[in-house]
C-alpha cells in the first residue's frame, strides 16, 4: 500500500488510519482539509446546476405526448386556453430549481441535527509545568551503547541471536532450554554466545530491568500457646516493589507518548458533557485544586485478587497487587501485551494456624493491611511533596502519585474497607435497606480511620457496630494524603453485573417463572446467527461460567421471555439488561448517565411483580444495591471499562500462573519474581529496539491486533470453553471486551464508534494544547 501524505504539512503516513489520527492532533491540517472539501463541494454543485440547466433547455422544444393525460383526472387543473398558466410561460428560477435536480447529494441537504465540534474546558490554573527537558530511558541507553560502540541488540551479537534468546525465554522451560543449547546442531551450526542455561541467564540478567524486588519477613504472633507456654508465631514473606519507581517507569515509557494525558479537561458537545478517560472526569479536576500550581497528578489505580496457581490438585495460591496510572489511555491499559500494568507485590497467603479459629479471620485482615501499608509507604512522601520524573514526551515534571481507584471484587472490597461482607463497602446503608432505591452517604475516610483507631485503644465507639466495621485498627489507607478511600472503590462489572446480577439472580428468577426445561428449550430453539452464540442443549448444563457466557446470554435473554412473562416482569428484566449495557459504554455523556439512572428506576418501579409471583421475598441484595453507585463512579473516575476486574483477572495468567509453572514449585514466590523480572527486561529491550528502528508505535498496535484476534477466536468458540466447562484453566470468570449493543432511548448510541474515536483523538490533542 502506498504511503498516505498530508497535503498541508507533507508528512507521510503508513496508512489512512494514522493520517486520520494526525488530523485529530493537528488543527491546522484539519482546517486545510475542511476548506479544500468545501471548495470541492461548491465546484461540484455549480457544475451540476449548469448541466441541469442545459438539459432543461434542450427539452423545451420537444412536443408533449398526446396521451400523457389519458388516465389522469384533470379536474381542478386550470385550462391554458382559459387564461390559466401558459405551458411556455416563464417561471421564476427559484421555483424551477427543485425540478432541475435529479438526485439529492449530501452537500445540498442541511443537517437537521447540527453537531457542534468538540469543545474542551481546560483547568483554569497552570498544570503539569515543565521543570526542564531531559532524556528518556531509551535515549540514555542509546547514548551509553554509542559511547562504547555497541549495537542496539547488545549484549547479543545481532538480531537473530536476540530473536532466539527472546523465544527461548518466553516459550520454553529451563530444562528444555538447557537441552536445546546442548544439542550438537545448536552448538555447531547456530553457535549462540551462550552455551547452557547458566550462561544464557547470565546474558539475560545484563539487560536493564525495572523496579527492584524486596522481601520483607513479617513475624506474626498468634493467640495460641505452644507446649512450652510461649505464644505460637509464624513467619511470612512479603515480596514488594517501590510503587514510586513503578510510576516513574510507566509515566516515562516512550511507548505511551501519544497515549498519555497530564492535565484534567472537561469535554463538551452540543451543550452535553462527555466522560471517557480519567482526565475527563471530576476526580482529577478536584484533586488538581488541592495541589500547588503547576503540579502534575499520576492517578494510581490499584487492583488485587487472590488466585489459585494449581489446577485440580494442591492448594497453592498467590495474591498479586497490580499498579496502573490513569494518565495512560484505558484502551492501552486493557492490553496485557502493552505492559501498561506493573506488579508491585505478592501478599503472603498463610493459614495462620497460630491463631484460634475465632480470631483467625480477623488476623488475616490485619495481615493484609499490614502488608499493603508496607507496599504503599513510599507513596505518602511522594504525595506530599511530589517527585520530579521524566515523562514520556521528554519533559521533566513534578509528579504527585495519588490513589484514585481500587479495583476488586465484593469480598475484597469489604476487606480493604474494613467492613463485614453483608454491608456496602462504599456507603453506610443499613444492612436491611440495601434493596431500596435510596442513596446513602459514603463512608467518611477520616471518621472511619478514627473509629478503628479508638477501637484499637480499647474504646467502644457506637459507629463501629453501626457501620459494620471489622477490628482492623490500622488500615493501610488511613495515612494516604489527598485520598477519599471509599470513593476510590470502583464498581465491578464482571462480578457484580455479569456473574452476580445476571447469572446468580436474573436467570434464577426467570427459571422459577418459566421453568428450567422450558428455558432450555427456548435457548435451544434459537436459530444460529452471526455474532450470537447458540446453546443447542440449553444453559442448565453449563458447569463453569465465564464472562463470555454471561454476555452471550444477555444478548438473547429478553427475546426468550416474550409471551411467557407479564409486562411488568418484562420491563424489570429489560431495565436491568439496559443498565448492564449502559455500564459497559466506553464513552458516556450526561444524557446516557441519565438513561442509566432511569433504567435502574424502572426496575425498582416494576420489581413488585417478581415478589407477587413468589420469585423473591425481598431485594436486599448487596450486588443490586451496588448499582446505585455506578453513575457517581463514572462521573468521578471515567468510564468503567478502564477499571474492570476483567483486566486484573486476565493479568493473573501472565503474572501468577505462568510464573508459577516456570518455578520448581518449592519456595515458588522468590522464583516467580525472578522469572517476572527477566520477562520484563526482555519486553523492555524489545521496546527499545523497536524505538531505535522507528517501529515502536507499530509494535504496540500489532500486539493489540493479535489480542483482538484472540478475542474474536474466543467469541467464535475456537479456543473457548465448551458447554461442560472443559478446557478452562482457572476458576475465575474471564471474558473479552463488551459487545456494542444499542440501547433504546440513548441519544449517543447511533454514532458510538465515531464518538469514541473522536473523543480519544480530541483528548490527546487537548491535553497537549492545555499544557501549552
Amino acid at each position: 500500500m502506498p504511503p498516505v501524505r498530508c497535503q498541508h504539512c507533507s508528512q507521510a503516513f503508513k496508512d489512512s488510519g494514522r493520517h486520520s489520527r494526525h488530523l485529530g492532533l493537528k488543527p491546522a491540517c484539519q482546517d486545510y482539509y475542511h476548506v479544500h472539501a468545501a471548495e470541492h463541494s461548491e465546484r461540484r454543485l455549480e457544475h451540476r446546476r449548469q448541466h441541469n440547466s442545459h438539459e432543461n433547455e434542450a427539452h423545451d422544444g420537444l412536443p408533449i405526448p398526446h396521451d400523457v393525460t389519458a388516465d389522469v383526472d384533470c379536474q381542478g387543473i386550470p385550462d391554458a386556453s382559459a387564461g390559466g398558466v401558459h405551458p411556455r410561460e416563464p417561471v421564476d428560477d427559484e421555483l424551477l430549481e427543485p425540478l432541475k435536480r435529479r438526485q439529492v447529494t449530501v452537500e445540498e441537504v442541511e443537517d437537521e441535527d447540527t453537531v457542534e465540534p468538540w469543545t474542551a474546558e481546560c483547568y483554569p490554573r497552570r498544570v503539569a509545568d515543565s521543570l526542564g527537558a531531559g532524556r528518556t530511558y531509551f535515549e540514555d541507553l542509546q547514548a551509553e551503547q554509542e559511547a562504547v560502540g555497541q549495537a542496539a541488540y547488545a549484549p547479543f551479537k545481532d538480531d537473530e541471536e536476540w530473536g532466539l534468546a527472546k523465544w527461548l525465554l518466553q516459550q520454553t522451560s529451563q530444562t528444555a532450554l538447557d537441552e536445546f543449547l546442548k544439542l550438537p546442531i545448536t552448538r555447531n551450526r547456530t553457535r549462540p554466545s551462550y552455551k547452557n542455561k547458566k550462561g544464557f541467564f547470565k546474558v539475560i540478567d545484563k539487560l536493564p530491568s525495572g523496579a527492584e524486588w524486596f522481601c520483607d519477613v513479617i513475624n506474626v504472633q498468634g493467640d495460641l500457646s505452644g507446649l512450652n507456654g510461649e505464644p505460637l508465631t509464624e513467619e511470612v514473606e512479603l515480596w514488594r516493589r517501590n510503587p514510586v519507581d513503578c510510576v516513574r517507569e510507566l509515566i516515562g515509557n516512550p511507548a505511551f507518548k501519544s497515549r498519555m494525558a497530564y492535565a484534567p479537561v472537561r469535554m463538551m458537545r452540543n451543550g452535553v458533557r462527555f466522560y471517557g478517560e480519567m482526565n475527563t472526569a471530576d476526580w482529577w479536576w478536584e484533586k488538581q485544586g488541592e495541589l500547588p500550581e503547576g503540579a502534575c497528578i499520576a492517578p494510581l489505580i490499584l487492583a488485587s485478587d487472590k488466585t489459585t496457581l494449581t489446577v485440580l490438585r494442591g492448594d497453592k495460591t498467590a495474591w498479586p497487587v497490580y499498579l496502573m496510572i490513569g494518565n495512560i489511555d484505558k484502551a492501552v491499559r486493557r492490553k496485557p501485551s502493552a505492559h501498561a500494568v506493573l506488579l508491585i507485590g505478592y501478599i503472603p497467603v498463610s493459614k495462620l494456624h497460630c491463631f484460634s479459629k475465632a480470631t483467625r479471620a480477623d488476623a488475616g485482615y490485619c495481615l493484609f493491611h499490614t502488608c499493603m501499608k508496607k507496599i504503599l509507604k513510599p507513596i505518602i512522601a511522594a504525595c506530599q511533596t511530589g517527585v520530579p520524573m521524566m515523562c514520556a514526551d521528554g519533559i521533566i515534571r513534578r509528579i504527585y502519585p495519588i490513589l484514585a481507584a481500587y479495583v476488586a471484587d465484593h469480598p475484597e472490597q469489604c476487606l480493604i474497607a474494613c467492613c463485614k461482607e453483608n454491608r456496602c463497602p462504599r456507603c453506610i446503608v443499613p444492612r436491611k435497606k440495601r434493596g431500596d432505591n435510596t442513596k446513602h452517604p459514603l463512608r467518611d475516610h477520616s471518621h472511619t480511620a478514627e473509629t478503628l483507631r479508638r477501637v484499637g485503644d480499647g474504646e467502644s465507639p457506637p459507629d463501629f457496630a453501626k457501620h459494620g466495621l471489622r477490628p482492623v485498627y490500622e488500615p493501610f489507607w488511613a495515612q494516604l494524603p489527598h485520598t477519599d478511600f471509599f470513593a476510590c472503590i470502583t464498581p465491578d462489572i464482571l462480578h457484580q453485573l455479569h456473574k452476580g446480577l445476571i447469572k446468580d439472580h436474573v436467570l434464577a428468577w426467570v427459571e422459577k417463572i418459566v421453568g428450567k426445561r422450558a428455558l432450555d428449550e427456548r435457548f435451544a430453539a434459537m436459530s444460529t446467527a452471526h455474532g450470537l452464540r447458540h446453546f443447542p442443549r440449553g444453559i442448565s448444563i453449563l458447569s463453569q461460567w465465564t464472562g463470555s457466557e454471561a454476555k452471550e446470554i444477555e444478548k438473547i435473554l429478553l427475546g426468550l421471555l416474550v409471551g411467557r412473562v407479564s409486562s411488568q416482569v418484562l420491563k424489570s428484566i429489560r431495565a436491568l439488561l439496559d443498565f448492564v449495557y449502559y455500564a459497559q459504554y466506553e464513552v458516556h455523556s450526561s444524557v446516557t448517565l441519565a438513561h442509566m439512572k432511569r433504567a435502574l428506576d424502572t426496575f425498582h418501579r416494576n420489581k413488585r411483580a417478581l415478589i407477587e409471583l413468589g420469585v423473591r421475598e425481598h431485594f436486599n441484595i448487596p450486588k443490586l444495591h451496588a448499582l446505585l453507585h455506578y453513575v457517581d463512579a463514572i462521573s468521578r473516575l471515567g468510564c468503567l471499562d478502564g477499571v474492570n476486574t476483567e483486566n486484573s483477572e486476565r493479568l493473573h495468567i501472565d503474572y501468577a500462573k505462568k510464573a508459577y509453572r516456570a518455578s520448581s514449585r518449592r519456595e515458588y514466590v522468590s522464583q516467580m519474581t525472578t522469572w517476572l523480572q527477566r520477562q520484563e527486561a526482555v519486553e523492555r529491550q524489545q521496546a527499545y529496539i523497536a524505538w531505535r528502528l522507528g517501529l515502536l508505535e507499530e509494535e504496540l498496535e500489532l500486539a493489540g491486533l493479535y489480542e483482538e484476534l484472540e478475542d474474536v477466536s474466543d467469541d467464535l468458540g475456537i479456543h473457548g470453553e465448551n458447554e461442560d466447562g472443559e478446557g478452562s484453566d482457572g476458576d475465575e470468570m474471564q471474558g473479552g471486551d463488551a459487545d456494542d449493543v444499542a440501547v433504546e432511548g440513548s441519544q449517543a448510541v447511533p454514532r458510538a464508534d465515531e464518538e469514541v474515536k473522536a473523543l480519544r483523538e480530541l483528548m490527546n490533542s487537548n491535553s497537549i494544547s492545555c499544557l501549552n
